[in-house]
């Protein structure tokens, strides 16, 4: 015989079953009953305990299927009487939880899925957190799709929260657990690579990508200095966030561009942040101004000085939000790329992996322009730069010229408004500088109106031209002539990209400024293909 029973319905039964006891004293009596002649089950589960028949009526322990519900019995002696009722439990789980991907497992809480009517979670300050909550094979999944679109946690790292569940029963059971932190970077062998979500805390309000390199090259690069290597993704306009990081997750995954073959082949670390780059375009003053963070344009590097005009700061206000973004997470990009840089720094290092404070930056076409940019605003978290398909463009240590004022990103003549400090010729040298582009490069910046405004259009254009390599070659010897210093190189029969020679001098030049601390500019095996120009 098996009974069945839901669990609405079985409470009413066991007070038949002698749920509860009256005051009255019964007389003891000998009676035959059938022990364990049918199932019982709760909810679709078998329950074991020991049950009777008698006359053909169903019996058992009342404190059996309280428990089976999630409840427990009380006892007043007083009044010898018993009661069922809702179990309340607190209950803390000693592993911490994926933040990433949070799953509770309710076996480990004595709690089946089918048991469980209803979900809370409370944490961070806040009685209650929207999250999406999936109960499956007696596991509790927590969700939240827009976060992890957007390269934020399902929850916060190293926090603390509480998991309440609702039996179908009335009772309430509370989970107290910890989230965990990043994952470890320990050494696997293989080349491999973790998102660190964006933490506005820390300074930086865009997730970035940390590659750790495969031990392919470990013995060749043994008993040198080890430098993260840092490129910017070029993942292109529009697109959301989600998209955005997705797009910047398959380039590193297929690990081609050069920063990537460099930092594998150099057995370095290498970090690729995830920044947007929204379409963003604005009139103001006469001029019109179109944003563009993966080269650190004059927009986006003076958007914190933009924002103290009232009037500018509501139009850039309301053109931001449109585009679904906020000024804020898109100002002092530079800054919150060396933000990046410190925090992985300190990541890798408290695994070991050894690498230094100054970083290699290295980076081609637009993310080239950042990283040339990057350098000269922050040189102190630099060690050597190789900057590609910039020569055209590249930021001169030189405020005027020709009867202009060089500003940025041409020069430095606004460089202290910018960067808060005064341009520091001596600091920039210290960094190790490789600039090179291809000789026949066709892509010409200045005819594009998210690289220049019209003032830095104009400028340009009357001192230097239009054309792109009578543009690049005058710049390489204003370079030396403003007593800045570097290698400049055309790589010849090349468009926009780069030679196999010109890969194996970027390594070397790499190769050549981990151990010292002085720069060195080694030069190049293959002149005939590499037409150089060196200051130093």
């Amino acid at each position: 015989m098996r009974m069945r029973a839901r669990t609405g319905a079985l409470l009413a039964a066991l007070l038949i079953l002698g749920g509860t006891a009256a005051a009255s004293f019964g007389n003891p009596e000998t009676i035959r009953v059938l022990r364990n002649g049918f199932t019982f089950t709760v909810n679709g589960q078998e329950v074991q305990a020991d049950n009777f028949l008698f006359e053909d009526r169903a019996y058992v322990r009342l404190a059996d299927a309280a428990a089976a519900m999630g409840m427990t019995v009380t006892w007043d002696p007083a009044t010898r009487t018993a009661a069922a009722v809702p179990r309340r439990a607190s209950i803390r789980l000693t592993a911490p939880v994926d933040p990433f991907a949070p799953v509770i497992d309710l076996a480990s809480l004595g709690v089946r899925a089918s048991d469980v009517e209803a979900v809370g979670l409370e944490g961070a300050g806040e009685t209650f957190l929207s999250r999406r909550f999936t109960l499956a094979w007696d596991q509790l999944i927590i969700a939240d799709e827009e976060a992890v679109a957007s390269g934020r946690p399902v929850l916060a790292l190293n926090a603390q929260y509480t998991l309440k569940l609702f039996t179908r029963s009335g009772g309430m059971l509370r989970a107290e657990f910890t989230t965990a932190g990043l994952p470890e970077l320990t050494a696997s062998g293989e080349r491999r690579f973790v998102m660190v979500p964006a933490m506005p805390e820390r300074g930086f309000h865009w997730p970035y990508f940390l590659v750790l390199p495969s031990d392919a090259h470990r013995e060749a690069n043994a008993g040198h200095r080890r430098y993260l290597v840092v490129d910017i993704n070029n993942t292109g306009p529009g697109g959301s966030v989600p998209e955005t990081i997705a797009r910047t997750r398959a380039e590193v995954a297929l690990g081609e561009q050069v920063s990537m073959k460099l930092a594998e082949e150099l057995w370095s670390p290498l970090l690729i942040p995830a920044i947007p780059r929204p379409v963003i375009t604005y009139r103001y003053g006469g001029e019109e101004n179109t944003l563009f963070t993966h080269a650190l344009d004059r927009d986006a590097a003076t958007l914190h000085l933009k924002m103290q005009d009232p009037e500018l700061a509501r139009l850039l206000e309301r053109q931001f939000s449109q585009a679904g973004y906020t000024v804020e997470s898109l100002a002092h990009l530079d800054r919150q790329v060396v933000a990046m840089i410190e925090h992985a720094v300190g990541y890798l290092n408290r695994y070991g992996q050894g690498v230094e404070e100054q970083v290699f930056l290295v980076g081609f076409s637009a993310s080239g322009t950042f990283t040339d940019r990057l350098a000269a605003l922050h040189p102190e978290r630099v060690k050597a730069l190789v900057s590609g398909a910039t020569l055209d463009n590249m930021l001169l240590p030189l405020s005027e010229y020709g009867g202009e004022k060089l500003i940025y990103p041409i020069g430095t003549a606004d460089y202290a408004e910018i960067a808060g400090r005064p341009f520091d010729l001596a600091a920039h040298n210290r960094v190790a500088r490789l600039i090179y582009m291809g000789e026949d490069d066709p892509n010409n910046t200045v005819l594009y109106r998210d690289s220049y405004g019209g003032e830095e259009r104009r400028i340009i254009t009357k001192l230097w031209g239009e054309a792109v390599l009578p543009r690049a070659e005058a710049l390489t010897k204003l370079y030396g002539e403003a007593g800045g210093h570097g290698i400049f190189i055309l790589d010849r029969g090349v468009g926009h990209d780069y030679s196999e020679a010109m890969y194996r001098y970027m390594k070397a030049f790499l190769e050549a400024n981990r151990d010292g601390d002085e720069p060195v500019y080694p030069l190049p095996a293959d002149a005939e293909q590499l037409r150089f120009t060196v200051y130093r």
